[in-house]
């Protein structure tokens, strides 16, 4: 990631405003995080495939957040020089170097902020930032390589050269690097990024040049084997909304189970040395600009995709990274911090079937600053699309492991932080509530709305239910903990209004949740 010095280090900049923004009801589902107890490389932004319980990493940087000046921004000391391969089953690694190799195929190798995807048996490695040994300088790579995953995991272990599993090919249209690669159906797209020359440091001359891409390249990749090929480009540019890189892409289902590319966030608006906040998404038939705006996680982060077969909804958890807002979970509180700080937030961003896009803090943190450049690994047994996603509705309804938080960048504090690479590698899991995501066919409750909204001492519930019920409410902070309840009341079928009293409440975001034993919805509202 390169961020303008004055973004860090300007404390003036710094603006703390309590927001309101559009947060919906709590996903039907729960996360939780430990660490696994072992330690591994530390490493971030690198390209990584996995193999069954196998993960083969490359790249990347081992130090933390770059510097901005010429001696410290991209030391080559701190290059990742080694293939590494970690063994989840017993945590065992085992690394080979890449100084074997001629300088043309390795340099591209030690490159950070590249663009890599995995398509079955290769993964596909695009562009990357870092020190050209041959022109003795930094430079974004012209490159894509090639590496047989399962052949480079075994050479590695085996101790064997690692040559004969790399093919490499010079194209400048992948001069990028802080953009992502993916493939939908059989076309890969180069999404955003840019060309970065020179040593970085601030002010930038006369040290480097940087030029974004404003585009998302389409191409052909043919690869037999032995022949690797990219051809085809297809440019789709927009110099206002496309100016993003170090942003998080994630695969997206549609409602029709179709695939799509969802971009979020990302730096730096042509406007303001701000992040981006609409959404992105690209298909096979175009690119569209989402009208919502992003609250949450704006750098590239670690992030889990699941698609809902029943409600069509498609959720995105983003895991920490950095954000322009940030969320206090002591005073359940959002502000925003143009000093765009490293985040321990949770949230999940949920894309309705009707395209409509809310976002959620879920109730629990990152042990840390983490998350930032890091990648979020499926564990071997989850039922995933083709696309990368997981199949929300094959799991149990019970607790289950489904996957793991490797590497990025660990802070000390939000801004101004000391930073470092993570060698904690953390479980993730899940529970669902199937309950809460079934869809609605013939339940009781047809509205539910409220006022004021914000409130003070008092909220009007407004709710129709088409049989007689005993009705509740229950209010829920953010962290998902029951503050206030009403007992249950008899309400006859049609409109009725209830008043809710506030009162002991502290300012912040609420859910009320309101029952009939056989339905209920939940609503949210904020308490000033």
């Amino acid at each position: 990631m390169i961020r303008p010095a004055h973004i860090v280090l300007s404390a003036v900049l710094f603006i703390s405003v309590t927001c309101r923004p559009q947060f919906g009801a709590l996903p039907p589902f729960t996360i939780e995080i430990e660490a696994a107890g072992t330690t591994v490389p530390g490493l971030h932004s690198f390209a990584m495939a996995q193999s069954g319980s196998r993960w083969l990493i490359i790249g990347g940087r081992t130090n933390g957040l770059h510097g901005f000046s010429s001696n410290d921004a991209f030391p080559t000391q701190y290059a990742n020089n080694e293939v590494v391969v970690i063994d989840t089953t017993n945590w065992q690694y085992w690394t080979s170097s890449l100084s074997a190799l001629p300088y043309s195929m390795a340099d591209p190798l030690r490159s950070t902020n590249m663009q890599f995807f995995q398509d079955s048996a290769y993964l596909y490695m695009v562009g990357g930032y870092g020190f050209d040994s041959i022109l003795y300088d930094n430079r974004t790579f012209p490159t894509i390589t090639a590496l047989h995953v399962d052949n480079l995991i075994n050479a590695v272990i085996a101790g064997t050269p690692i040559a004969p599993h790399i093919r490499q090919v010079v194209n400048n249209n992948l001069r990028v690097c802080g953009g992502e690669l993916f493939r939908l159906g059989t076309d890969y797209y180069l999404v955003f990024g840019h060309d970065f020359q020179g040593t970085y440091t601030n002010p930038p001359t006369p040290y480097f040049t940087q030029v974004y891409t404003n585009q998302v390249r389409r191409f052909t990749l043919y690869d037999n084997g032995t022949t690797l090929t990219v051809s085809n480009f297809t440019y789709y540019t927009d110099t206002a909304q496309y100016h993003r890189r170090d942003l998080n892409v994630f695969p997206v289902v549609n409602p029709d189970e179709s695939f799509s590319i969802g971009c979020y966030g990302g730096v730096f608006r042509t406007d303001a040395q701000l992040p981006f906040l609409n959404p992105v998404y690209i298909s096979d038939t175009g690119i569209s600009i989402h009208p919502y705006q992003q609250v949450m996680s704006h750098y590239t982060s670690a992030g889990i995709p699941l698609f809902d077969t029943a409600t069509k909804k498609m959720y995105t958890v983003f895991l920490g990274g950095i954000s322009l807002y940030d969320y206090d979970p002591l005073t359940n509180t959002v502000a925003v911090d143009s000093l765009v700080p490293f985040i321990s937030d949770v949230t999940t961003l949920t894309k309705h079937a009707n395209g409509n896009i809310e976002e959620r803090v879920m109730p629990v943190q990152l042990p840390g600053l983490l998350g930032s450049n890091a990648e979020f690994v499926p564990a071997g047994n989850i039922s995933l699309y083709p696309n990368g996603t997981i199949r929300f509705r094959d799991f149990p309804n019970q607790r289950t492991l489904i996957g793991y938080l490797y590497g990025g960048i660990r802070a000390n504090a939000p801004n101004i932080p000391l930073t470092w690479a993570n060698d904690t590698v953390y479980r993730i899991y899940l529970t669902p509530d199937f309950s809460v995501s079934s869809p609605r066919a013939n339940l009781d409750i047809e509205l539910l709305t409220l006022y004021p909204n914000p409130a003070q001492e008092n909220i009007t519930l407004q709710f129709k239910i088409n049989k007689e019920r005993e009705v509740s409410t229950e209010i829920y902070n953010a962290q998902g903990q029951s503050v206030a309840c009403t007992p249950a009341k008899n309400y006859p079928a049609g409109h009725h209004m209830m008043p809710v009293g506030l009162a002991g409440l502290s300012p912040g975001i609420y859910f009320l949740k309101l029952s009939t034993g056989h339905d209920y919805r939940v609503i949210s509202f904020i308490k000033r």
